[in-house]
């Protein structure tokens, strides 16, 4: 197994419940927040990025003597799994966010490519998060494509990843998405049900008066 620089490739970050409050920028050394929208209210300790550079150090220090120490044993590899799904509700021509999530692989490093009715999309357009760890100690990752839903497009999401010997690849196909048309149509079919219904047990009620009527 080929030894990796810790620094470079390690992560720094402090989790809650599963999910990650924060991260340290290896390149820039600066906190980030995992939901900026709290950034204001919760200002995180400065002291993060020196605990970083100490953690990843010990990391860098340790790692190689364990595998020497356990005589090298091979690299686990376990291939990915993966969803595509919007983030709100499709509407049709209303801007929303596709979200790609891939989870349960290792080591961690994955490539996420998205497609649109088979071209590659504007990398403009697609962010993702960093590397989160499982319980199991396998990796998850969440990445992100800005769209705005038309009628026929279908996207795709493939990841790649060294366990893998094709790219896997999840679709969406934005024709599942209901018009304001069929909207309509439903509603309309669904009032008529309710209708004949309401009909139908009025009816008998006039018949069971009536049948009372006679009988008195």
């Amino acid at each position: 197994m080929e030894p990796r620089n810790v620094q470079s490739d390690g992560q720094y970050d402090i989790e809650f419940d599963g999910d990650q409050l924060l991260y340290v920028d290896t390149v820039t050394n600066q906190t980030v927040q995992r939901l900026p929208e709290f950034a204001e209210q919760w200002i995180p300790d400065p002291e993060l990025a020196r605990d970083k550079f100490e953690s990843l150090g010990t990391c860098e220090y340790n790692i190689p003597r364990a595998i020497k120490g356990e005589n090298h044993p091979p690299e686990a590899i376990v291939s990915p799994t993966s969803i595509i799904y919007p983030k709100q509700e499709m509407e049709l021509e209303v801007p929303n966010t596709l979200i790609c999530f891939v989870t349960d692989f290792h080591p961690p490093t994955v490539t996420i490519t998205w497609t649109r009715n088979g071209q590659m999309v504007d990398q403009s357009e697609v962010s993702q998060t960093q590397y989160y760890s499982n319980s199991d100690f396998s990796f998850c990752i969440f990445s992100y494509l800005d769209f705005t839903p038309q009628e026929n497009d279908i996207y795709s999401c493939s990841v790649d990843h060294i366990s893998l010997r094709a790219p896997l690849t999840k679709f969406l196909d934005v024709t599942t998405v209901p018009t304001d048309q069929q909207v309509v149509e439903t509603a309309v079919c669904v009032a008529g049900v309710i209708l004949g219904l309401i009909g139908v047990v009025t009816g008998l009620w006039f018949i069971m008066k009536a049948n009372k009527s006679c009988q008195a």
